[in-house]
């Protein structure tokens, strides 16, 4: 059995760092990448699109037979160390080499060069998050100990989400906003992420392996995926995830030609638009087990998606200058944050659940993650495909374009957004009848 102590704050810390590391690597292609495609690589918008969704797709094929390929894996080195320390070394490169410039070389070869890299950071992304998340139930077996470690692991993702938000576009502006202040841009966090990365593993490289392993033959990767389908409450969070990742992702996709061409502003301006989303991120982390704890979670997760639509709505349709996108985009970074520590806490109790009844913590995990990432596949292929309909932006845009691409920026994240919420709806419903009925029992 895992140590049933609290985690140390050192331990916790080490922990968060994983994240940290994790997301400085990976965090910029969702923010900058499609820009960077369309604008300095030279990628047709939808081209672009289907690009980003290419290791989404293979993360899909892929991700629960590497999540279950990480416990075999882990149970050869007696510990989840090694396959961290492999990522610590290739997710820092693979950053680096995506913003290369390719724009001298044939469009076929560098669309494919460009997607083997994609794919690779994807694959390599999901091994670090399966092993790194699964060393919660290495370290302790009570939801406390795991709800802090969950914690740190959002923290630490928010704290890089707002240091590639703030960081990422003034380092392109003070290398040249050229390809290769770029390529600079990414050296630079390359660099902070390996930094990060090392930190985790030299945190956690010595914790035994103890949870969520089959020690015996296993059935077939089908039959064990057919196994947790039984895991109703599980692939519930999954459905919610996949939404909340589609609205994100979209919305950060577009944020940078709104910029360009809404507000009319330079991509230094970036920085004062996401400085408020991850500040406030961090606020919602810093809550959202004290919310867990006074009020049930379905009620929490309605609350929170409703105000990340009410955000996404204020945030993209409201006056078109920093300060009032500023004010929404602020309170669906609050939402975001409180989202993100319910959901990866309910998903890991979920998987955890299961994983005690002798099935694949890493399948699990790696559906999730999965999930997470067909989430972001879908925004990128909207609003790629949105951006063919909106028509060129280049030079001076026509009014007709620039209103498809506030049209754009408004509909996508918050129809995901309101999907989810109509999916949750029913549930608060339910166990607001279940609490009536047991008061009345």
């Amino acid at each position: 059995m895992a140590d049933t102590s609290a985690p140390s704050r050192v331990l916790s810390a080490g922990f968060g760092a994983g994240t940290l590391g994790s997301t400085l690597s990976s965090g910029v292609v969702p923010l900058l990448f499609l820009f960077y495609l369309t604008e300095f690589a030279h990628v047709p918008p939808a081209l672009a699109g289907l690009l980003l969704a290419i290791p989404k797709v293979a993360d899909m094929l892929l991700d629960p037979w590497i999540g279950r390929c990480t416990d075999g894996w882990a149970r050869k080195a007696g510990n989840r160390g090694a396959l961290l320390a492999v990522t610590a070394l290739v997710l820092p490169a693979v950053l680096v080499l995506l913003f290369v410039p390719t724009d001298s070389l044939a469009l076929p070869l560098r669309v494919s060069l460009i997607g083997v890299l994609l794919v690779l950071q994807s694959l390599v992304l999901t091994v670090f998050s399966v092993a790194h998340t699964a060393l919660a139930g290495d370290i302790t077996d009570t939801i406390t100990g795991r709800s802090t470690l969950m914690s740190a692991r959002a923290l630490g993702q928010t704290f890089a989400g707002l240091a590639v938000s703030v960081l990422a576009p003034q380092l392109v502006a003070a290398f040249g906003s050229g390809s290769g202040g770029y390529l600079c841009m990414a050296a630079v966090l390359a660099a902070a992420s390996a930094l990060a990365l090392v930190l985790c593993w030299l945190a956690v490289r010595r914790t035994p392996l103890r949870a969520g392993v089959e020690s015996h033959a296993t059935a077939p990767l089908l039959a064990a995926l057919r196994a947790t389908l039984r895991n109703r409450e599980f692939y519930r969070v999954v459905l919610i995830l996949v939404l909340l990742g589609t609205s994100s992702t979209a919305l950060f996709a577009a944020l940078p030609y709104a910029n360009q061409h809404l507000l009319r502003a330079g991509p230094e301006n970036l920085s004062a638009l996401l400085t408020p989303i991850f500040v406030s991120l961090l606020l919602g982390v810093a809550i959202a087990p004290v919310l867990a704890r006074l009020l049930r979670p379905n009620a929490v997760l309605g609350a929170a998606l409703l105000a990340a639509f009410a955000g996404v709505l204020w945030f993209a349709a409201g006056p078109r200058e920093n300060l009032s996108m500023m004010a929404g985009g602020a309170l669906f970074g609050l939402s975001c944050g409180t989202l993100t520590v319910l959901i990866s806490t309910l998903a890991m109790e979920a998987a955890t659940n299961s994983s005690s009844r002798g099935e694949s913590l890493g399948l699990y995990l790696g559906i999730l993650f999965s999930a997470e990432k067909l989430g972001q596949s879908l925004g990128g292929i909207v609003v790629g495909f949105g951006l063919e309909w909106v028509g060129t932006l280049q030079g001076t845009p026509a009014p007709a374009a620039l209103h498809r691409l506030a049209t754009l920026f408004v509909a996508v994240p918050a129809a995901a957004l309101l999907s989810a919420l109509l999916l949750v709806l029913p549930l608060i419903a339910r166990s607001s009848a279940q609490a009536i009925k047991d008061n009345n029992a």
